[in-house]
């Protein structure tokens, strides 16, 4: 991992918060002597924080305040006099526990800041989920629809492949293609394929003047019962190819459905 996307992945957030495991915490010190960026980047995020704790600072609850100016009071007045100490100097005594204090509210403002911000964190995440399942669904439903309005074309043309010159290469060989020349679109029926012989992926193919012109791989691994395939204007007929490699070839190695 390089340097930024060190950086840019969280890790650094989640040190100053001290919210990474022990390993996590190893690797952000290791990172930050190794690297001056790393340091700066530290150092801003804690700067961050605090402005953040600064502007966004909830009051603590009525009984801690006066728990915390007791404990001082106590300190103070246990705190021995200091040698040729005059009256003035139980001023002085006061500094070190009113630093305390300051800091202990200082970390109980960023602990209640860091308990906000991992809320809207969460709520973020179930918001974004929520996002990605809507525009899935209307995703599906706009293919759905333009399916049924290809099928619904008069134009268009249902082609059933058959077995080829090896019938032998996949049981019950048969699929369905739709093409409609005015709509430019071709669309296969998953659901009328069967599977290819173990190892094996089909490839479908555009026979154009007697020459075979690849459309791309059957997509079998997904939900989809139909697939788009790329249109091929004046094309004869469609094929399906059996073949080594997922990725296919540029020419077809055993043509296993053939139709016109």
């Amino acid at each position: 991992m390089d340097i930024q996307s060190f950086i840019q992945s969280g890790l650094l957030e989640a040190y100053v918060l001290n919210q990474c495991s022990p390993e996590e915490r190893a690797e952000v010190e290791r990172m930050a002597a190794l690297h001056p960026e790393v340091r700066a980047e530290l150092g801003a995020i804690e700067r961050s924080l605090e402005q953040v704790a600064r502007a966004n600072a909830v009051p603590p609850p009525a009984e801690l305040k006066a728990q915390i100016l007791q404990r001082i009071a106590e300190e103070a007045n246990a705190a021995p006099p200091a040698a040729g100490a005059t009256g003035g100097g139980r001023a002085f005594r006061l500094i070190p526990a009113l630093g305390w204090a300051a800091a202990l509210l200082l970390g109980i403002a960023l602990v209640w800041q860091s308990a906000r911000l991992h809320r809207t964190e969460t709520r973020m995440a179930e918001l974004e989920t929520k996002v990605t399942d809507c525009e899935t669904r209307v995703g599906e439903q706009a293919k759905n629809q333009a399916l049924i309005a290809l099928l619904r074309d008069r134009d268009t043309r249902t082609i059933i492949l058959r077995d080829a010159t090896k019938p032998d290469a996949v049981e019950h060989l048969t699929a369905t293609v739709w093409h409609n020349p005015k709509r430019a679109e071709t669309a296969l029926d998953i659901n009328s394929l069967p599977r290819p012989n173990p190892g094996k992926y089909f490839q479908c193919w555009a026979i154009v003047d007697d020459a075979p012109q690849s459309m791309g791989m059957v997509t079998l691994s997904g939900t989809d019962s139909w697939q788009q395939l790329p249109f091929v204007p004046n094309a004869q007929a469609f094929a399906i190819s059996e073949e080594d490699k997922p990725e296919g070839n540029a020419e077809p190695t055993v043509v296993v459905m053939v139709g016109k």
